[in-house]
């Protein structure tokens, strides 16, 4: 599979304390607003930290993934995965991952802005679809003009599910449906198992 590592545009430590810092002042209490839909309340904070901050694009990354996260505990949607790896997927670092027992794990790659990153997601939805074929994935987004280009052609994504505006209603469904599934931790893979190991121990016993 293609290595995608360098479709990602790459965090600093430094810009991740500072976007930590940055959303620690936007919203210090992720209690606050409890009777906002989801949808409302990505549009207020993320509206919020627009006004009061100018960042770099690797921030407003970070200040928007920090928004989802919140979003999904206000919502319970939880356990989850974040910066998540995949077994049997190299080189894929997965934004977010709800693992549910009926069909495996549901992604949502996180950005901002599409441009041309809408392909690095559809490239990791395939691979996931790959190795968990009832998988979904989703790209939740603030792009709106971007996310009717691709709804114009939505063949054009092999693995994608939706593209989901996070400040409109859509979102708010998306997580309903979501609840819908029943979420738990991701199971332990063992790579290779069989009711026969063969060791430099006891394999005399099996052909001695």
């Amino acid at each position: 599979m293609e290595d995608v590592t360098n479709l990602k545009e790459q965090i600093t430590p430094e810009e991740k304390l500072k976007a930590k810092h940055v959303f620690k002042q936007v919203l210090p209490d992720i209690t606050k607003d409890r009777s906002l839909p989801s949808s409302k309340f990505i549009k207020k904070y993320w509206n919020q930290y627009q006004k009061k901050f100018t960042s770099n694009q690797n921030i407003n990354g970070k200040v928007f993934e920090n928004l989802i996260a919140t979003t999904l505990i206000r919502e319970k949607i939880m356990p989850f995965y974040m910066q998540a790896k995949v077994a049997f997927i190299p080189y894929v670092s997965y934004d977010f991952i709800i693992y549910t027992c009926d069909i495996g794990p549901i992604s949502l790659s996180i950005k901002t802005s599409l441009r041309e990153r809408w392909k690095q997601a559809d490239l990791e939805a395939v691979a996931l679809k790959y190795i968990h074929r009832k998988s979904k994935s989703f790209v939740v987004t603030l792009d709106t003009n971007a996310v009717r280009r691709r709804r114009v052609d939505p063949s054009q994504a092999l693995g994608i599910d939706d593209y989901v505006l996070a400040d409109m209603e859509e979102f708010d469904e998306m997580l309903k449906s979501i609840k819908s599934h029943q979420l738990g931790l991701s199971p332990k893979v063992e790579v290779v198992s069989s009711s026969i190991i063969i060791t430099p121990k006891n394999y005399i016993e099996f052909f001695g």
